[in-house]
């Protein structure tokens, strides 16, 4: 189940209270629906926070490859620096390819973990931003149900009868 999951969840919340009857301040919701939608919703929410939990794991396995990807082209620009420095003549030049194949490793590996860091922070946004939804439906559906709320406006219509 993921984040759609939860926003239609959601949308199914919001649209039973828009339809429920109003009294008084107080919408009357079919309880054993209302019930449901938020039991699902209480479901859906662990998997939406795994799914981010994974994604972290993800951009950590990612970044390891990166990393021994780097470790790879730095013992082999080591072994090519060894080859080259073997012969004495072309010494500056065994440096220069051993500092270019360093600075390949390092800009590979730091591209990797500026994709990986982008695509996390895309996701967790998404996250929050169904996070945020859900709270904003919540609240909706506990103002709908405030005790001093509907006794206000109840004790106003009931002064204004008389």
């Amino acid at each position: 189940m993921g984040s759609g999951h939860l926003l239609l969840l959601l949308g199914r919340l919001e649209e039973l209270i828009a339809k429920s009857p109003r009294f008084a301040g107080r919408v009357f919701l079919p309880y054993d629906e209302a019930l449901e939608i938020l039991k699902k919703i209480q479901v859906t929410l662990p998997s939406a926070v795994k799914a981010a939990e994974e994604i972290l794991q993800k951009k950590e396995r990612i970044i390891g490859e990166a990393k021994e990807e780097a470790e790879r082209l730095l013992n082999r620009s080591n072994e090519e620096v060894q080859r080259i420095l073997s012969e004495h003549h072309l010494t500056k030049l065994a440096q220069e390819k051993s500092n270019e194949l360093k600075a390949q490793a390092l800009s590979y590996a730091q591209q990797l973990e500026k994709d990986a860091n982008l695509y996390v922070q895309e996701v967790l946004s998404r996250l929050e931003e169904n996070l945020l939804e859900a709270i904003k439906v919540v609240h909706r559906a506990k103002e709908d149900y405030e005790p001093t709320k509907g006794r206000e406006e109840a004790d106003e219509e009931n002064s204004e009868e008389e």
